[in-house]
Order: structure tokens, then C-alpha cells, then sequence
């Protein structure tokens, strides 16, 4: 939290208000400003870096949701299908990479990293709300234990509610629920 409101506080210090609210770039902005051209080179080396992380945890964990679906009856039995070799489920592994191209062909960028911001956070916020309910549980031996117990989880859920409103108030037409999507 510290490192971003530094980050911002060298934004606003840097770049004029004015200028911020036309830029979509504030970081590779500043970055030229500070660092030249190398500046921009860093920054979007760092947002590659980030989406790759991301694109990793989501490459591993999507396939296999599927295959559990499929392994339950709600998606067709093909997709539970695994690699005798590898033990990979090699059919929602497929359904997952032909998802992404279609989402990748009838969207930009930016329309599917606000897409996923929104579709994900309220999982990530009912995954922190879990801890309430984990400590409540009596027949547990040791609860669930969190730093900062119980104001580190409610300032992150109350964020979560916070920038999701956010970005579907700037961005309407990019969420889920109003670009036809779901």
C-alpha cells in the first residue's frame, strides 16, 4: 500500500492533474519522464512480466475447473479427458485455449483486462470473506488464522467493493453484465 501511494504521490508530483486525466499510460509517462526512453522499455517490461504471472495462474487453474465441471456431468465427458502420458487434463486445456482465442478475436486489451478485474475480484473478495467463517467454525482445531485479524480482511474487502464499483462506473460498457458477455 505504502509503494503504490509513493507511486502516486511521484505521478501527481511529476505530471500536472490536467495532463493525468487525458493520459491512459501515467506510468510510461512518468517513466520517460524520469528514466528517457529506457523508462517506457521498464515499464511495459514490468506490465509483461505481471500479465504473464497472471496469464500463468489462469492457464492453471481454468482447465482444471472445467475438468471438474466435466468429471460432474455439467460440461461434456470430452473435457474430462486426460493424457495417459502426462496425466493433464488435455481436454480442458484445449477448451480453455479455444475460449482464449475467441476472447482475444472479439475484444481489445483493454476491454478483457476489465472484463477479468471484474468477473475476479468477487471471487477474491468471498475467498477473503471465507476467513469470517472459518474462524467462527467450532468444529475446527485451529481456525483459520489472518495478520491483522479482522481489520487487514474487512480493509481489503471494503477496497475489493470499492475499485470494483470504480471500474464498472468508468467503464460501463466494458463489464460483463452490460457488453452482452454473460
Amino acid at each position: 500500500m505504502s509503494l503504490y501511494l509513493s507511486a502516486n504521490l511521484v505521478y501527481l508530483h511529476l505530471i500536472p492533474i490536467e495532463q493525468m486525466k487525458g493520459a491512459e499510460l501515467v506510468a510510461a509517462d512518468v517513466a520517460t519522464l524520469v528514466f528517457g526512453a529506457i523508462g517506457t522499455v521498464l515499464v511495459a517490461s514490468a506490465v509483461a512480466v505481471s500479465t504473464f504471472g497472471t496469464l500463468n495462474g489462469s492457464m492453471m487453474t481454468a482447465p482444471r475447473i472445467f475438468f471438474a465441471m466435466a468429471e460432474d456431468g455439467l460440461f461434456p465427458k470430452a473435457i474430462a479427458k486426460v493424457d495417459p502420458k502426462t496425466g493433464a487434463p488435455t481436454g480442458a486445456i484445449l477448451l480453455a485455449a479455444v475460449l482464449g482465442v475467441i476472447f482475444i478475436l472479439i475484444r481489445t486489451f483493454s476491454q478483457l483486462a476489465d472484463q477479468f478485474i471484474i468477473g475476479i475480484w468477487p471471487f477474491y473478495a468471498l475467498a477473503v470473506a471465507a476467513v469470517f467463517v472459518l474462524r467462527k467454525r467450532a468444529d475446527l482445531e485451529s481456525p483459520y488464522h489472518t495478520w491483522g485479524y479482522p481489520l487487514v480482511p474487512l480493509l481489503f474487502l471494503g477496497d475489493r467493493c470499492f475499485c470494483w464499483g470504480t471500474i464498472w462506473y468508468r467503464r460501463p460498457g466494458n463489464s460483463p453484465w452490460t457488453s452482452g458477455s454473460f
